[in-house]
């Protein structure tokens, strides 16, 4: 009788153990393919007029690769402005004083009000 219960008992154990293992692998499958990698491609520091300009390319397992363009103080901390699909990724700046004016290649534009990174 003693090993009836003792077999039962390893396989409970067990079961649990594997419960707690596929939780943490799908954790961790799920952290890898959709937290993206962002690396800096292009960095232009802010001067007394305008804000600092960087490009950053964003990959993703699941997703592709895109750009963002962060406007700001720091390459980590400002205004980002997603970049369209087929947009080039290095736009002519143009700064105002009520804003930033981004020119891309295609005739695309996004205007940035200067609220939004100082």
């Amino acid at each position: 009788m003693a090993t009836k219960v003792s077999g039962c008992l390893v396989q409970v154990l067990l079961f649990l153990l594997g419960a707690v293992l596929a939780t943490g692998l799908t954790a961790v499958a799920g952290v890898v393919m959709f937290v993206p990698d962002r690396t800096t491609v292009i960095s232009v520091d802010p001067t007394a007029d305008a804000p600092g300009v960087y490009v950053k390319e964003v990959s993703r397992l699941v997703g592709g690769t895109y750009y963002e363009i962060w406007l700001g103080s720091s390459p980590d901390h400002g205004h980002v402005v997603t970049v369209p699909n087929g947009w080039d990724h290095d736009p002519r700046r143009e700064s105002s004083s009520d804003g930033m004016r981004l020119k891309f290649g295609n005739g695309g534009e996004i205007f940035v009000p200067k609220a939004s990174y100082s």
